[in-house]
C-alpha cells in the first residue's frame, strides 16, 4: 500500500512539473522565441549540479565498459542513450512519466485493498 502512494506522490510530482515545463513553453512562445524546453534544459535550469553529478555517476559506476577495464570499450549509456533522451521536449516526457506513476500507483493500491477484503 505504501508503495502504491509513493507511486502516485512521484505521478503527482511529475504532473507539476510538466506544468511548469509548459508553462516555460508558453512564456517562450511569449517572448518570441520559436523553441521549447528540452528535458535537459529543463533538468538544467532548475539544478545543474545534479545534471552534472548524474552525468559523472553513470559515466564511472554504472556504464560497465568504464566499470570493468576488462571490457575495453568506450562509455555506451550516457552519452548515446541518455543525452538523447535529454534532448526530447520537457512536457511530453514528464506528462508520460506522471501517467505511468500514477496508473501503477493505483493499481498497486487497489489490488492491495482488494487482498485486504478477501
Amino acid at each position: 500500500m505504501i508503495i502504491g502512494r509513493v507511486l502516485i506522490l512521484f505521478g503527482i510530482c511529475s504532473f507539476i512539473l510538466t506544468l511548469v515545463s509548459n508553462y516555460l513553453d508558453i512564456v517562450f512562445q511569449v517572448e518570441g522565441k520559436n523553441e521549447i524546453i528540452q528535458l535537459g534544459q529543463f533538468w538544467f535550469h532548475f539544478s545543474p549540479n545534479s545534471l552534472q553529478i548524474a552525468e559523472s555517476f553513470v559515466s564511472r559506476y554504472v556504464d560497465p565498459c568504464s566499470a570493468l577495464d576488462i571490457l575495453d570499450c568506450s562509455g555506451f549509456i550516457w552519452h548515446p542513450f541518455i543525452s538523447s533522451i535529454l534532448l526530447m521536449p520537457a512536457a511530453p516526457i514528464l506528462a508520460l512519466l506522471s501517467f505511468i506513476f500514477i496508473a501503477f500507483g493505483l493499481k498497486r493500491s487497489v489490488r492491495k485493498r482488494e487482498k485486504h477484503k478477501i
